[in-house]
């Protein structure tokens, strides 16, 4: 788990982010599944922790000689 407490791969949504489908929900023996309930309310609404898969930005790259 990385610092947030979910996976590598993975980030914990803020308390202003709002909930969509696509996001995860901790379960048992600490498995993400994706979140099936209603998209839409604020992530500290739940109870559980949602998480989101982090978005990768562009690459960069280095100048060669």
């Amino acid at each position: 788990m990385g610092t947030s407490g979910g996976p590598n791969h993975f980030r914990r949504l803020q308390s202003n982010e709002v909930v969509r489908r696509g996001d995860f929900v901790v379960v048992e023996n600490r498995k993400l599944e994706p979140w099936e309930g209603p998209a839409g309310f604020r992530a500290n609404a739940f109870v559980k922790p949602i998480y989101r898969r982090q978005e990768r930005g562009p690459t960069r790259t280095r100048k060669l000689p």
